[in-house]
């Protein structure tokens, strides 16, 4: 599989998730989104703490410049350009997932 098609199925969405499971200091957001190489837009799921965006591409995948750290907000956001962001805590993005049986099942921005 490419790393196209993996960031295509949603990778990201369980990788908020589950950070969210773990660190419950973080915040869930989920917007549309602008490629920052390509300018495609697509649905995207990342989280936040303190003043870094993290996403899986990011912090896993080991994409940007900031791979593994996470970006500086002000910089996710001049880049992806994110657009109707629903912002959650991880207390409630993870009673979200409960209730509804899906990470992605609830708000999803379009």
């Amino acid at each position: 599989m490419k790393l196209a098609e993996v960031i295509a199925c949603g990778e990201c969405l369980s990788w908020a998730m589950k950070t969210a499971m773990m660190d419950k200091s973080v915040d869930v957001l989920y917007a549309m989104v602008h490629d920052p190489w390509d300018g495609k837009k697509f649905a995207h799921a990342w989280v936040e703490k303190g003043n870094k965006a993290m996403d899986w591409q990011t912090m896993e995948a080991g994409l940007s410049k900031y791979a593994g750290k996470g970006w500086p907000k002000k910089e996710f956001y001049k880049a992806y350009k994110p657009k109707n962001i629903k912002k959650y805590t991880a207390k409630e993005a993870i009673a979200n997932r409960k209730k509804y049986g899906s990470i992605m099942g609830w708000e999803w921005p379009s």
